[in-house]
C-alpha cells in the first residue's frame, strides 16, 4: 500500500481540480488561474503553447518539485488523473519523455516492475497497463492498445526526423495497417498521408489517432520551439511537465503547483539542512581527513540507530577528484593513508564506472563506503546513503557540482531519523573563500529545484574550528565555580530568559538563538576565565549560522515565540461524545438518519445527454467573490478543442454493450460517497438513469454510456446538492445553544508542537516583528499580479502593530495541523491566529468588503462565534475588512 505525503496529496488535488475544470469549460486558463487562487496565490496568465502543430486550448502546465520530492511517483497518479477527469476515458496512450537513453531504461525497468512503488501507483490510478519503450512500440498491436492503458517511454530525440529512430516512427510501417481501418471520417485528416494520399500506417499515426497524453519526465530538452513542434506532430491531448527548473522565459512553463523545500522536510524527504565545511587549499588532506572521519561517525550513528529501529543504514561519501587522472591515486591514499577497505571504494568517471558493477548499494552486503567522481556520477544513479560530498577541486561552477549535490539530498526511506544527525547532509569544499562556495552550493541547489531563497537558508556554513558534527543541542559546559560567576549568572539570567538556559549545578549553557552584541556580553560577564567567554562566543556563533536554516539572509533575527519554545496554545472546537471529546468533523454532520434512495433523481434542466456542449470563447476576470468569471464573446471553432477531444475519445473507444446495471455500478465506482452505503447510493443512480431515459425518450441505454462520464459529474453534483442539503440542517442545529460542541484546551493544537511548511514565504521588504514563526510569514503576498497592495497583507501589517497581540500565525490552508472550523461544504482555514499578551486567543478570517455577505462567509462567521462563545471567554473571533480593521482592536478591549 502506497501511503502519499500530504504536499504530494495536494498537488495531486490540485492537478484533479484543473484536469476537471478543464474538461468541464474547455478553457485552460481559467482552470490555470482557479487553481493559483485555491492555493491561495495571486493568479497569473496562462500561457498557451504557440508551436506548429500544437491545437489552441490544448493544457499544458508544469508542476515544480525539487529534487528529492518523488516527481516520478506524483507523475504516475497525474496519469490515470488525466485520463480519468481530462479525457473522460477508460484508456489512453501516454508518451512519458525522459531526458536521456540511460534514464530511459531505469524508468521503463522501474513502471514494469510490479513490486516497483511507480507501477503499484500505475495500477492504483490507470487498471491495466503495458509499458513499451519505442522499439517495442514500433510492433504494438492494435488489440493491446485498445485492451489498456499504453505507456510509451521515449526521449524527445526519438521523435526526431533526422534521428534514426524517429524516422522508423514515421516510417510506412505495416504493423499499423490495422490501426487505421475504420477510422472515424472526421478524424482522417487528423492523419499524414502516404505517397498514395491515403493514412501511412505508421506508429506517429497510431499516436495521432489516440491523443496521446503527454508526461514531461524531467526533460529539460523537450521545451524548445523544435520540440513543441515536434510533440505537435503528435497531435497530444495535453502537455504536464514535472520538473525541478522549469523555464520562466522563452517558452514558459505553467507552472500549477509549487512545491516548497519546507514540504519536502516536513514530508521527511530531504535531508536538511546541508552542513558547509570549508578549508583552504593547501589544507586537502586534512579536508579529505574530516570528511572521513564524519561519515564514519555517521555510520556509527546508524548502526546504535539501527539497533533500536532496525532500519539498516550505511552513509557513503561522494569525493570529487581534481582530474580524471587523480582518481586511482586517490583511492590508493584511501586504502594506505586512511585503512581503508578498496572494496569500499568506487570509481565513476566517464567509461570507468564501478557503479555499474554494483547490483545493490543498499544492501547489508554491500561494501561501498566512497565513490569517486569528477563531474558528475553515472546519469540516473541514486543512493539516499549519499551522505557526505568533499569537493577537492579548488574551482568549480555551480553547473559542475549540481547533479552531486542532488545525490545527497534525498533522506532514505523518507522517514526521519531519530538522531538529528542522520537527517543532515553534509559538503566539505577546498576554497580561499567561504562566499564563493557559498554562491557555488546556493546555485547548484537552485539548479536542484529550490528558490533562491530557499538555497540561502537550507546552507548551514560552519565556523573555522567548530565541528560539523553533532551541533544541535548547541550547549557547552562549564565548571561552574572555575569557570562561571554564579552570584552574576544568577542576576543575568532572568533578562535572557527563552534565550539562554543556565544550569548552573551542571554547568550548562544553552544558547536558543542567536544573541545580539549586548546579549552575548551579558552572556559572556558570566564567565570567569577568557576561554570561557570565547567558547560563548563561539557557541552563539555557531547558533548565528544554523539561524540561517530556518531564517532569512545573514542577519541576527528577532527573537520568535518558536525559537524561544514558547507555547502557542488554540483550543479546537470539539463535540462530546459518550464523554469523550473529539474534533468537530464532517461525520458529524451526516450522523442522523437519512436516505439518498429517497431523494429528488431529477438532474439540472440544462444537461440533456442527447446534445454534446460546444465550447465557446470568452473573456476572464476575477469576480468580486475573488472568483474567476468568464463572459462569452463569440462562437469560434478554435475553441472548441476539448469538445473535440471528447468526441475522438468517444468515437474511438465506443461504449460496447452495456446494460443498464453495467452502467449503474460504473457510475457508483466512479462518484466518491463514501458516507453513504452502495445500498442508497446505487437504487438513486437507477433512479436517476430511468428518469433520463423516460424525460429523453431513449430506448437504449448505450446512449447514456456514450455520455457516462459528463453523466457521472451531474449525478455527483446532484448528491453533493443533497449531502449539503442535510448537512446543513445538522449544522443549524449544532449552533444552537444546547447542542454538544464544546471547546477545551484538553483538544487543541500548539503551533510549538508544529513543523511550519509554507509552499512559499513572504517576499516583501516589511520585516514583522511578532509572526510567531519569524519575520517572513508564510503564504502571503504583499500584491496582487496586477502590482496592487493585497488587503489581507495590510491585515498582517495592523496585526502586527497592536500592543495587546504577543504573537501571531499566518493560518496554513489545507494542512491538517493548522487551526481550522467546519462549515456545511468544507473546512476553513482562518487567516491570522493571534496569541494576547493576557493568554487569551484571538482568530481573524479577513474579507474584502465586496464578499462579506456572501452566503459562506456567514457560515464562517456563525461557527466562528459559536467557537469564541463556548471558549469561557478565552477565545475571540472577528471578521474584518479593509474599512474596518479597527473591530480587531474593537473586540479585544471589549471582551476584557
Amino acid at each position: 500500500m502506497i501511503t502519499l505525503k500530504d504536499y504530494q496529496i495536494r498537488v495531486l488535488d490540485t492537478l484533479r481540480d484543473f484536469f476537471r475544470q478543464c474538461s468541464k469549460t474547455g478553457r485552460p486558463e481559467i482552470a490555470y488561474q482557479e487553481a493559483q487562487l485555491n492555493n491561495g496565490r495571486s493568479p497569473v496568465r496562462y500561457i498557451p503553447v504557440t508551436a506548429s502543430g500544437i491545437m489552441p486550448g490544448m493544457p499544458y502546465v508544469c508542476v515544480r518539485v525539487p529534487t528529492g520530492g518523488g516527481k516520478t511517483l506524483l507523475a504516475c497518479y497525474t496519469t490515470g488523473l488525466a485520463i480519468n477527469e481530462l479525457l473522460r476515458a477508460e484508456r489512453a496512450v501516454v508518451l512519458w519523455l525522459v531526458p536521456s537513453n540511460t534514464i530511459l531504461d531505469q524508468t521503463a525497468e522501474a513502471l514494469r516492475n510490479p513490486r516497483h512503488a511507480y507501477r503499484r501507483a500505475l495500477d492504483l490510478s490507470c487498471g491495466s497497463v503495458e509499458v513499451l519503450t519505442i522499439e517495442e512500440a514500433l510492433q504494438v498491436s492494435r488489440a493491446t492498445v485498445e485492451g489498456q492503458t499504453i505507456v510509451i517511454v521515449a526521449t524527445i530525440q526519438s521523435f526526431r526526423v533526422e534521428d534514426t529512430t524517429g524516422r522508423k516512427v514515421y516510417a510506412q510501417n505495416g504493423v499499423f495497417s490495422e490501426h487505421i481501418l475504420n477510422v472515424p471520417i472526421d478524424r482522417l485528416d487528423d492523419l499524414l498521408p502516404g505517397a498514395d494520399g491515403k493514412p501511412k500506417p505508421s506508429l506517429v499515426n497510431m499516436l495521432r489517432l489516440q491523443r496521446p497524453i503527454v508526461i514531461v519526465d524531467e526533460a529539460h530538452n523537450a521545451r524548445t520551439d523544435l520540440s513543441f513542434a515536434t510533440l505537435g506532430n503528435l497531435l497530444p491531448s495535453c502537455v504536464i511537465e514535472f520538473t525541478a527548473t522549469p523555464d520562466l522565459t522563452k517558452q514558459a512553463s505553467n507552472v500549477l503547483h509549487h512545491v516548497s523545500a519546507a514540504e519536502l522536510k516536513t514530508a521527511n524527504m530531504i535531508k536538511l539542512p546541508i552542513r558547509i565545511i570549508m578549508r583552504h587549499p593547501s589544507q586537502r588532506d586534512q579536508l579529505l581527513a574530516e570528511a572521513t572521519t564524519l561519515r564514519a561517525d555517521l555510520e556509527k550513528l546508524a548502526i546504535a540507530e539501527s539497533q533500536k529501529t532496525g532500519e539498516y543504514l550505511r552513509p557513503i561519501m561522494l569525493i570529487q577528484a581534481e582530474r580524471v587522472d587523480a582518481c586511482e591515486p586517490l583511492r590508493s591514499k584511501l586504502v594506505s593513508e586512511f585503512n581503508i577497505d578498496k572494496d569500499q571504494i568506487k570509481i565513476s568517471i566517464g567509461k570507468l564506472d564501478e557503479l555499474k558493477n554494483v547490483l545493490d548499494i543498499t544492501s547489508p552486503k554491500c561494501a561501498v563506503r566512497f565513490i569517486i567522481t569528477v563531474e558528475k556520477l553515472r546519469e540516473g544513479w541514486d543512493c539516499p546513503f549519499a551522505y557526505v560530498l568533499c569537493s577537492l577541486k579548488e574551482t568549480h561552477s555551480a553547473t559542475a557540482i549540481e547533479q552531486i549535490v542532488g545525490r545527497i539530498l534525498r533522506l532514505p526511506k523518507a522517514e526521519a531519523k531519530q538522531h538529528p544527525d542522520l537527517n543532515c547532509a553534509y559538503a566539505f569544499s577546498v576554497s580561499q573563500s567561504i562566499s564563493e562556495v557559498l554562491n557555488e552550493f546556493k546555485e547548484a541547489l537552485e539548479h536542484n529545484g529550490f528558490t533562491s531563497a530557499e538555497a540561502e537558508r537550507i546552507i548551514l556554513p560552519v565556523p573555522q574550528g567548530a565541528l560539523p558534527f553533532g551541533v544541535q543541542p548547541k550547549t557547552a559546559h562549564f565548571e561552574p565555580a572555575k569557570e562561571i560567576d554564579l552570584e552574576i549568572a544568577a542576576m543575568q539570567t532572568p533578562s535572557l530568559v527563552g534565550k539562554v538556559n543556565i544550569d548552573l549545578t551542571r554547568g550548562e549553557v544553552t544558547i536558543n538563538i542567536p544573541l545580539n552584541k549586548d546579549e552575548t556580553e551579558q552572556l559572556t560577564s558570566c564567565m570567569k576565565t577568557p576561554e570561557a567567554k570565547q567558547r560563548i562566543e563561539n557557541l552563539n556563533m555557531l547558533v548565528k549560522e544554523t539561524e540561517k536554516a530556518f531564517g532569512e539572509g545573514t542577519e541576527i533575527l528577532l527573537s520568535s515565540g518558536y525559537q524561544s519554545r514558547f507555547d502557542f496554545i488554540v483550543p479546537r472546537l470539539c463535540i462530546k461524545e459518550n464523554q469523550t471529546l473529539l474534533e468537530f468533523e464532517s461525520t458529524f454532520l451526516i450522523e442522523h438518519d437519512w436516505k439518498l434512495s429517497e431523494k429528488d433523481a431529477s438532474l439540472s434542466q440544462d444537461y440533456n445527454p442527447l446534445i454534446r456542449p460546444d465550447a465557446k470563447a470568452g473573456l476572464v476576470d476575477i469576480s468580486k467573490a475573488g472568483k474567476i468569471e468568464t463572459s462569452e464573446v463569440r462562437e469560434t471553432p478554435a475553441i472548441e478543442y476539448m469538445a473535440n477531444l471528447h468526441q475522438s475519445v468517444m468515437e474511438l473507444q465506443g461504449t460496447g454493450d452495456w446494460t443498464m446495471e453495467n452502467l449503474v455500478v460504473w457510475l457508483d465506482r466512479h462518484i466518491d460517497h463514501r458516507d453513504i452505503p452502495l445500498s442508497e447510493s446505487a437504487v438513486f443512480i437507477m433512479k436517476v438513469i430511468r428518469g433520463l431515459m423516460a424525460k429523453f425518450s431513449i430506448s437504449d441505454v448505450n446512449m447514456l454510456v456514450i455520455d457516462r462520464f459528463r453523466l457521472r459529474d451531474e449525478i455527483e453534483t446532484r448528491i453533493q446538492q443533497h449531502r449539503d442539503s442535510e448537512r446543513n440542517k445538522a449544522f443549524q442545529s449544532l449552533l444552537l445553544p444546547k447542542s454538544p460542541l464544546e471547546v477545551s484546551n484538553e483538544f487543541s493544537i500548539n503551533f510549538k508542537d508544529i513543523i511550519y511548511d509554507p509552499s512559499w514565504l513572504y517576499k516583501g521588504s516589511y520585516q514583522f516583528k511578532k509572526h510567531y514563526y519569524g519575520p517572513k510569514p508564510g503564504e502571503l503576498d504583499e500584491h496582487t499580479s496586477k502590482g496592487a497592495i493585497k488587503e489581507e497583507f495590510q491585515c498582517a501589517q495592523f496585526i502586527d502593530g497592536q500592543s495587546e497581540i504577543r504573537y501571531w500565525v499566518r493560518n496554513l490552508p489545507r494542512r491538517s495541523t493548522s487551526f481550522r472550523l467546519l462549515t456545511t461544504k468544507d473546512w476553513f482555514y482562518p487567516d491570522f491566529i493571534c496569541q494576547l499578551n493576557d493568554g487569551r486567543i484571538l482568530v481573524v478570517e479577513y474579507k474584502g468588503e465586496h464578499i462579506f455577505e456572501f452566503a459562506p462567509e456567514e457560515e464562517k462567521k456563525a461557527i466562528g462565534a459559536v467557537w469564541a462563545g463556548r471558549s469561557n471567554g478565552k477565545c475571540l473571533f472577528v471578521m474584518p475588512t479593509k474599512k474596518n480593521l479597527g473591530e480587531i482592536c474593537d473586540a479585544i478591549r471589549k471582551s476584557k
